[in-house]
C-alpha cells in the first residue's frame, strides 16, 4: 500500500515518491478545496449567483480545453515548479473572485477568476498526471497514481467535512463565512511554497541512484511541435470516447442532486463519496501493481473491477430519473431522514466512486504507453483537454434543461464505448514493459539493466509484445 510506513523511502526532495506526494498535496490544497468551496455555495446564494456560476463554468471549461492541450509544452519548457505556481495563482484568483462577489455582488472579478482558473486547471492537472506517470517505475505506477489522486480527494474530503458541519442543520443555501475564504486562500498560499520543492525529471533520482530521464527542456517551439504531434497518435485518439465523460458525472450529479435533495443531504452525499473513494483507490492500486500477474492481466482485471459497478450505476441512474421533470422539482427535497434516502445514498456512492476510479484507469493506461516524462506530459495534456471538452458539452446540455434520462443515457453510452475501447487497447497494445523499446532519454532502473543486458531479451522471461510467458 502506498502509505504503509514501512514502504516510505527516506525523505529526499529528489525522490520520485516524495515528488509525487508533494504534487498530490498541492492538487489537494487547490483542486480539492476548490471542489469543496463550490459545495459550500460560494457566491452567497444571491439572486444572480446561478447565472454568474454558469458564465464562470463556461469560461473555465473553454479555457481549460486549451490550457490542457498546451500544458505539456509549458511543463516541459518551464518545469514543474513554475508550472504549478502559475496554476495555483489562478485558483487563488478564482477564490478571491467568489469572495469579492459574495461581498459586493459585482461579477467582473469572478468572471476574470473563471478565465484564470481555466488556465490553472490545465497546468495543475498536467503537472500532477505527468509526475505520477513518469516519475514512477512500472511496478509502482498504480501506487503513484492512487497516491496523487487520493490526495486530491483528501483535500475535497476535508473541505466537504467543513461543508457538512456548516450545513448539517440547514435546508437552505447560505453564504460562505469569511473564515472559510481566508482558510482556503491560506492553504493555497502554502501550496505555492510547497511547489518550490518540485524538481524536473532530469533532477529526480531513484533509490538505486539512477535518474528518471536525461532529457532537459528543448525550447518551447520544439516542445509545442512535439505536443501537437501527440494528437496524431492513433492509440491516444481511440481513447477519446473514454476521455470525454470523465468528469461529466460531476456536472450531472451536482445538477440532479440539487434538483432532488436538500442542502445538508447533498453535503453528506458528497463528503461520504469522496471519503469512500480513497480506500477504494488503494484497493485498485493493489490490483494494478500486483507483480505476480502480467501487466495485461492486471489491466483487464482492474478494468473489469471498475467498469462493472460503473455500468450498473449508470443503468440504475437512467431508471431512477426516468420520471423526473426538471420543470417541476419536488415540493419537499429529499432529506437524509427520509424513507427513500438509503437507495439514493447507495447509488450516489456507486456512481461517484466508480466514475472517479475510471480516471485512475485512464492514467494507468496512459502510463502503459510510455515511460518518458516529456511524452507523458503531452499525453496527460491531451487527456485533460478532451475531458474538458466533454465537461463543457455537459454544462451546456445541462443548462438547456434537457430531461435527465437523456443526459444520463448519453453519458452511459460514452462510458460503455470507452470500456469497449479499453478492452481492445489492453488486449492488443498493453505490453509487459516499455523499458526495452528505446524511448529517448528514459533511464532504465538498475534492476531492469541487471535483468536485461541486451535491448530486448524475450528469452529471459519478458515478452514485450504481450504476456509474461511465466503466466
Amino acid at each position: 500500500m502506498a502509505f504503509r510506513v514501512s514502504s516510505f523511502p527516506p525523505p529526499c526532495l529528489r525522490s520520485p515518491y516524495w515528488q509525487n506526494f508533494i504534487a498530490g498535496t498541492i492538487v489537494g490544497m487547490t483542486v480539492g478545496l476548490y471542489q469543496a468551496l463550490n459545495l459550500l455555495g460560494a457566491g452567497g446564494g444571491r439572486p444572480n449567483s446561478a447565472q454568474m456560476v454558469q458564465v464562470v463554468n463556461a469560461l473555465l471549461c473553454g479555457v481549460f480545453v486549451v490550457s490542457s492541450a498546451l500544458g505539456g509544452s509549458v511543463l516541459n519548457t518551464f518545469g514543474p515548479t513554475i508550472t504549478s505556481i502559475l496554476g495555483i495563482i489562478g485558483y487563488m484568483l478564482y477564490v478571491g473572485g467568489l469572495w469579492y462577489f459574495d461581498r459586493t455582488d459585482h461579477e467582473w472579478f469572478p468572471i476574470f477568476g473563471g478565465v484564470a482558473i481555466g488556465i490553472s486547471a490545465g497546468l495543475i492537472f498536467v503537472t500532477m498526471s505527468s509526475i505520477s506517470i513518469s516519475y514512477s517505475e512500472e511496478k509502482e505506477r498504480g501506487s503513484f497514481i492512487a497516491m496523487s489522486v487520493n490526495l486530491q480527494a483528501t483535500g475535497a474530503a476535508v473541505g466537504g467535512l467543513v461543508a457538512l458541519i456548516i450545513n448539517r442543520h440547514s435546508k437552505e443555501a447560505t453564504g460562505v463565512p469569511l473564515a472559510v475564504y481566508v482558510f482556503i486562500l491560506a492553504m493555497m498560499g502554502l501550496s505555492c511554497i510547497l511547489a518550490l520543492a518540485l524538481r524536473p525529471a532530469s533532477k529526480v533520482i531513484r533509490e538505486d541512484g539512477t535518474q528518471v530521464t536525461t532529457i532537459k527542456s528543448r525550447g518551447y517551439l520544439e516542445e509545442l511541435k512535439a505536443n501537437l504531434n501527440i494528437f496524431r497518435d492513433w492509440k491516444l485518439l481511440i481513447m477519446i470516447p473514454a476521455f470525454l465523460p470523465s468528469e461529466c458525472f460531476l456536472v450531472y450529479g451536482g445538477s440532479v442532486n440539487a434538483f432532488h435533495n436538500n442542502l445538508r443531504t447533498r453535503s453528506l452525499l458528497s463528503f461520504c463519496a469522496v471519503a469512500l473513494q480513497i480506500p477504494c483507490g488503494f484497493v485498485l492500486q493493489k490490483i494494478l501493481d500486483y507483480e505476480k500477474l502480467s501487466r495485461r492481466k492486471r489491466a483487464l482485471i482492474s478494468l473489469a473491477t471498475v467498469s462493472t459497478p460503473l455500468m450498473a450505476a449508470w443503468i440504475w441512474e437512467i431508471i431512477r430519473v426516468r420520471d423526473y421533470d426538471r420543470h417541476n422539482p419536488p415540493s419537499t427535497p429529499l432529506d437524509w431522514t427520509s424513507d427513500g434516502f438509503a437507495p439514493i445514498f447507495v447509488l450516489f456512492m456507486m456512481n461517484w466512486v466508480s466514475s472517479s476510479l475510471f480516471q485512475y484507469i485512464i492514467l494507468y493506461f496512459l502510463g502503459c504507453m510510455t515511460n518518458s516524462p516529456q511524452t507523458s506530459a503531452n499525453y496527460a495534456g491531451a487527456y485533460r483537454s478532451f475531458l474538458a471538452i466533454g465537461e463543457t458539452i455537459c454544462f451546456g446540455v445541462d443548462s438547456t434543461d434537457v430531461p435527465y434520462i437523456k443526459e444520463a443515457g448519453v453519458i452511459f453510452a460514452f462510458y460503455a464505448c470507452g470500456v469497449l475501447v479499453f478492452i481492445f487497447f489492453v488486449t492488443t497494445q498493453v505490453t509487459q514493459t516499455q523499458y526495452l523499446v528505446g524511448e529517448e532519454g528514459v533511464v532504465l532502473p538498475q534492476h531492469v539493466v541487471e535483468n536485461h543486458d541486451q535491448p530486448i531479451r524475450a528469452a529471459e522471461g519478458i515478452d514485450i509484445k504481450g504476456e509474461d510467458p511465466s503466466d
